[in-house]
């Protein structure tokens, strides 16, 4: 009787206190890689959100620096045949001018 009240106690008794029953290895193997794989996939996710926010932030960057680059070139373009335009008009101002100028100078010698 001794024997079987102490085997009642060992197995089919109540747990003592402060001890939890014992798992099988495969729940404790889950209960402890869920958490993991989770961490490892929220650092995965965020490790690719920050290279994508990167290449966003490098490809704007690249793109408002082509865009500002363009308008300088459009406006030296701009410029320098505004600067050109007008020294033709000059050079060529200047050419009748002197054209006029002479002739009427000749006009004025031939008449009597």
């Amino acid at each position: 009787m001794c024997v079987k009240s102490l085997s009642q106690g060992l197995n089919g008794g109540l747990p003592k206190a402060g001890l939890e029953p014992r798992t099988s290895r495969s729940e404790s193997r889950a209960s402890t890689t869920t958490p993991r794989r989770h961490t490892v996939l929220v650092v995965v996710i965020v490790v690719v959100g920050l290279v994508v926010v990167i290449v966003v932030v490098i490809v704007v960057v690249m793109v408002v620096v082509v865009v500002i680059v363009a308008v300088v070139l459009i406006v030296v373009v701009v410029v320098v045949v505004v600067v050109v335009v007008v020294v033709v008009v000059v050079v060529v101002v200047s050419v009748v001018a002197v054209v006029v100028v002479l002739v009427v100078v000749l006009v004025r010698q031939q008449q009597p």
